[in-house]
C-alpha cells in the first residue's frame, strides 16, 4: 500500500496540556473525596459481590464524561478505551456500555439529590462563593418518545359517558342519586346485581343472525361497554394525575408542550414530548435542579425552594426569577419564609415600556386609582362574578372627568360610564409593590443583569456547549437523574474554568456607588376636549 499505511508503532506520550489536564482532574478528584459521596456509594455497595470494576472512579468518570462530552453510555464506553483523561480516571479499566448503565441506576439514581448538593455544596466552600443571591429559570426539553404517540386526558368525554351510564342504570331498574361520577367498581357491582336479579347466564347470551336477544340481554352487554370504556378513561386520568392533562405511550411521565425548538423540524409550534426543567442558579453555580411535568412555571416556585431549604438547611437571601413565576402564591411564600422578592410580575414588561402602567396603588386605608379616587368596596352580584377567592370588588367613581381614562378604560366594554369596576386584591397589589421597589433599586438592577447572564447563560451552555437538547432516557426518575448529572457536568466544567482564575467574582456585573434608583414613565394627562 503506498499511502494509507502505518509505517512503525508510535507509542503516545501525553503533553504538557495533557499534564494541567490531569492536574485539573486530580483538583476534580479531591472535590469529591472531600464532598463524602463515597459513603454513600459504600453503603450500597455492601454486600454485593465481587465487582469487576472500580465503582468510586467510574462514579467519577461519569459524572466528568457529563461535564466534557454529551453523556452517551456508549460514548463513554469508547472514551474509557481511547481518551487519555477518562483512561487516567479509569486506570485503563474499560467497563462495558451495560456496565456504565448499571452504575448510574444502581449508585447515582437513588442518591441523585443528594450527591449533587454534597459536591456543589464542597464546590462552594472550596472556591468560597457567595450563594445569597439566586437566580431562578426554566426550560422545557424534549423527551425520548414518539411526537405521534400523545394521549389526552378525557375530562370530557368520561362526563358524557357518566351521563349515559345513568340514563341506562334507570332503564336497568336502578337509581344512582350521587352527584358524583360513577366509578368502575360500583358499575361492577351493580351489573353483577343485574345479572342475579335477571338471572343472564353471560357465557349463553344469543349472537347471530336469526337469534334475538332479549331486553336484559340488550342491557347488559351495552352496560358491559360502558364499563370497558369508563376503566379506560379512569386510567388515562390515573397516568395524567391531576397536574396535567396529557401524557406520551412511550414516555408515560412526559407532557405535552410546545417548546422553542422542535427537535425534528427546528419549529416551535407544534404539540411534543417535553420536561419542564428548572434550575436555581448563584454565582455561575447551580445549586438546585428540578424536573416538572408543569407546563408552565407558575407552580414550579415552591417545589423548588422547598428542595432547596431540605437540603442546605435554609431558604436564598434574594431571589430573582421572571414574570412567569410572579403569583401571588409564590409572593406570599417568599414573604413567609423571609425571602426578598426580585421576582417580576406579569405586567412589569408593560410598566416598563409604558404601554401598560400601573393603575392602582394601596395604602392603609385601601387602593387609590391614578386618579387619586378610593376605591368603594362592594359585594359580587349576578354580573360581576367572584374570579379569585382572596379578591374584593371595588368601585371607582369619577372615571368621565379624569385624565386617565383613556388608559383606564380602553379595554372595557362600557367605557362610557362613569365608574370602573374591578376586582382586586390588595395584599396582592401590595407584595407587588414590595418587589417593584426592589427590582427599581441599585441592587434590584444588579440582580436582574446578573439574573440574564447567569441563569440564561446556563441554559446556553448546556444546549450550546454541552449539546444537549434531547433527553435520552424515559421515566421521570431517570430523567431527573439524568438532568442530574448534566447540572453536575455543568458545574465541573464550571470549577475547571476557575481554576485558572487569580480573582473569582460571585457578581459577573457589580453596581456602582453613583447608580441611582430606576424610574417607571408615568402616564401622561390627557385633557378631554370641551
Amino acid at each position: 500500500m503506498k499511502y494509507f499505511t502505518i509505517k512503525r508503532t508510535i507509542f503516545l506520550v501525553p503533553s504538557n496540556d495533557c499534564h494541567e489536564e490531569f492536574q485539573k482532574i486530580d483538583k476534580f478528584m479531591i472535590i469529591l473525596e472531600k464532598s463524602g459521596i463515597g459513603k454513600l456509594i459504600e453503603t450500597k455497595s455492601k454486600n454485593l459481590g465481587r465487582t469487576g470494576y472500580n465503582v468510586y472512579n467510574l462514579v467519577a468518570t461519569i459524572i466528568y464524561c457529563f461535564s466534557k462530552f454529551q453523556g452517551s453510555v456508549r460514548e463513554i464506553e469508547q472514551l474509557c478505551k481511547f481518551d487519555l483523561r477518562v483512561m487516567y480516571l479509569m486506570e485503563q479499566q474499560e467497563p462495558s456500555h451495560n456496565t456504565i448503565k448499571e452504575c448510574i441506576n444502581k449508585y447515582i439514581l437513588p442518591y441523585a439529590y443528594e450527591i449533587f448538593t454534597m459536591i456543589t455544596k464542597t464546590i462552594i466552600d472550596e472556591f468560597n462563593l457567595d450563594i445569597s443571591d439566586e437566580y431562578l429559570d426554566g426550560t422545557k426539553i424534549e423527551a425520548n418518545a414518539n411526537k405521534y404517540q400523545f394521549v389526552w386526558k378525557p375530562t370530557k368525554f368520561h362526563k358524557k359517558l357518566d351521563i349515559q351510564i345513568k340514563d341506562l342504570l334507570v332503564k336497568m331498574g336502578f337509581e344512582y342519586k350521587d352527584k358524583k361520577l360513577i366509578t368502575s367498581f360500583e358499575l361492577n357491582n351493580i351489573l353483577k346485581q343485574y345479572v342475579n336479579k335477571e338471572k343472564i347466564d353471560i357465557n349463553n347470551i344469543p349472537n347471530g343472525k336469526g337469534k334475538r336477544r332479549t331486553k336484559s340481554h340488550r342491557n347488559y352487554i351495552q352496560c358491559y361497554k360502558y364499563l370497558i370504556k369508563l376503566l379506560e378513561y379512569e386510567e388515562k386520568e390515573r397516568i395524567c394525575g391531576e397536574s396535567r392533562n396529557s401524557y406520551y405511550k412511550t414516555d408515560k411521565d412526559a407532557t405535552a408542550m410546545v417548546l422553542k425548538e422542535d427537535y425534528y423540524s427546528k419549529s416551535g409550534h407544534v404539540f411534543h414530548a417535553g420536561y419542564n426543567i428548572q434550575v436555581m442558579v448563584s454565582s455561575g453555580i447551580i445549586t438546585m435542579f428540578g424536573v416538572f411535568q408543569n407546563r408552565s412555571d407558575y407552580h414550579t416556585f415552591i417545589p423548588m425552594n422547598d428542595l432547596f431549604y431540605k437540603y442546605y438547611g435554609n431558604y436564598p437571601k434574594n431571589e430573582c426569577a421572571d414574570s412567569g413565576y410572579g403569583i401571588y402564591d409564590n409572593y406570599k411564600y417568599m414573604r413567609e419564609h423571609n425571602i426578598n422578592s426580585y421576582v417580576k410580575f406579569a405586567s412589569w414588561s408593560g410598566e416598563t415600556s409604558g404601554d401598560n402602567p400601573q393603575l392602582f396603588y394601596t395604602f392603609d386605608d385601601g387602593i387609590l386609582c391614578l386618579n387619586t379616587c378610593i376605591g368603594e368596596e362592594i359585594s359580587f352580584n349576578n354580573r360581576y362574578h367572584q374570579r379569585n377567592k382572596s379578591g374584593k370588588l371595588y368601585k371607582f367613581t369619577g372615571c368621565n372627568n379624569c385624565n386617565y381614562a383613556y388608559i383606564c378604560k380602553k379595554k372595557l366594554k362600557h367605557n362610557d360610564n362613569d365608574y370602573r369596576i374591578t376586582e382586586l386584591n390588595a395584599d396582592y397589589e401590595t407584595l407587588k409593590e414590595n418587589s417593584r421597589q426592589n427590582l427599581l433599586s441599585p441592587k434590584g438592577i444588579e440582580i436582574r443583569i446578573n439574573r440574564s447572564i447567569q441563569v440564561e447563560g446556563t441554559f446556553g451552555q448546556i444546549k450550546q456547549n454541552m449539546r444537549y437538547i434531547r433527553i435520552r432516557r424515559r421515566g421521570l426518575e431517570r430523567v431527573r437523574c439524568e438532568i442530574m448529572l448534566m447540572c453536575l457536568g455543568r458545574n465541573i466544567r464550571k470549577i475547571f474554568t476557575l481554576m485558572d482564575k487569580p480573582i473569582i467574582k460571585s457578581k459577573y456585573w457589580e453596581k456602582t456607588d453613583n447608580l441611582k434608583k430606576e424610574m417607571f414613565p408615568f402616564p401622561k394627562q390627557k385633557k378631554k376636549k370641551d
